[in-house]
């Protein structure tokens, strides 16, 4: 027998799998060791364009891949793709310590780029995020409920994330350019003007997610404690 308890239960089920399989889970960033310094941010478990991970809801399993991928090979090929220095495979890439080649702040940088990727805006920030959440006044009690219940578990949050420092965008392009100018590193090639690329680089640091203020942003030195 169907009793009204029961089918509110069944209208809360089905709210929340629309919910996350249409938007994705919002997973809070809050436990992450991978992106400490966005604690306060979530991420979506649809937002895997750059790497995926599994279980989608274990924040555990995002931090190994995101150090597996900053650390890994599709981080040299990202380099390589762009400015095509030879002499940094020959000394085993960036796996190798070998004094040479350091990105700083990459892993800052990629947890930026995941936070603020447009996917990422859309289902768990912003003006639709907000509108996820509104309560619809007209719709009866046991929807308003189910929908709080699935606002709950899918976690949208309606305010935009808190941005990269400046200072710390700067930093990854110092040490890019620290790199491209290294002739053990990157060889003449007249095919490949690595300053103009580093040029064009240069424009992520003016947007807004990759500049905040020293009063109201995340620096490099607070979301990567254990590196240099």
């Amino acid at each position: 027998m169907n009793t009204p308890i029961n089918l509110l239960q069944t209208c809360i089920v089905a709210v929340v799998a629309f919910a996350i399989g249409t938007h994705g889970a919002c997973m809070s960033l809050k436990d992450s060791q991978g992106c400490p310094g966005f604690s306060q941010e979530f991420i979506s478990t649809n937002a895997t364009s750059r790497f995926s991970w599994f279980p989608t809801n274990d924040i555990a399993a995002f931090d190994k891949t995101l150090s597996d991928y900053v650390a890994g090979q599709a981080n040299i090929d990202e380099f390589q793709s762009v400015f095509r220095c030879s002499g940094l495979d020959d000394l085993g890439g960036f796996s190798t310590d070998h004094g040479k080649s350091v990105i700083r702040f990459h892993r800052s940088m990629v947890c930026a780029d995941i936070i603020f990727s447009e996917q990422n805006i859309r289902e768990c920030y912003g003006d639709n995020a907000a509108k996820h959440r509104r309560r619809d006044l007209g719709k009866s009690p046991e929807l308003q409920l189910a929908e709080v219940l699935a606002g709950a578990v899918v976690n949208v949050r309606p305010t935009m994330p808190t941005p990269l420092c400046r200072s710390t965008c700067n930093a990854w392009l110092d040490s890019l350019h620290t790199i491209i100018t290294n002739s053990t590193l990157c060889l003449p090639d007249k095919g490949n003007n690595r300053n103009a690329s580093l040029d064009s680089l240069r424009k992520k640091c003016d947007l807004g997610m990759y500049s905040g203020s020293s009063d109201h942003c995340v620096l490099g030195e607070a979301n990567e404690l254990k590196t240099c």
